[in-house]
């Protein structure tokens, strides 16, 4: 069975698409400024990656003379045992 609507109902679905039409229409200015909020969050993290980056590389030549350091302490320690074996052995 097929419904059929009043006039006065077809009437109130036409009012309510218009009004949701016209809060559309008039959002659209909003989500542009929203998507200009987010562009400038997206270039503040890309700008803080960035400054990272060149803090990192800043302190690269430092950080790899402190882990040789490390490296050559280690190598040190390494061959006191060593000796202390071989001396404790003989």
């Amino acid at each position: 069975m097929m419904e059929t609507k009043s006039r006065y109902e077809v009437i109130a679905e036409l009012e309510e698409k218009k009004r949701e039409l016209i809060v559309e229409r008039d959002s659209q200015p909003q989500l542009i400024i929203m998507k200009k909020r987010d562009i400038k969050m997206v270039q503040r993290q890309l700008e803080d990656k960035e400054e990272d980056l060149a803090d990192f590389q800043a302190n690269l030549v430092d950080r790899k003379e402190t882990i040789q350091a490390l490296i050559d302490s280690t190598d040190e320690s390494l061959n006191r045992f060593s000796d202390m074996s071989n001396s404790q052995k003989k």
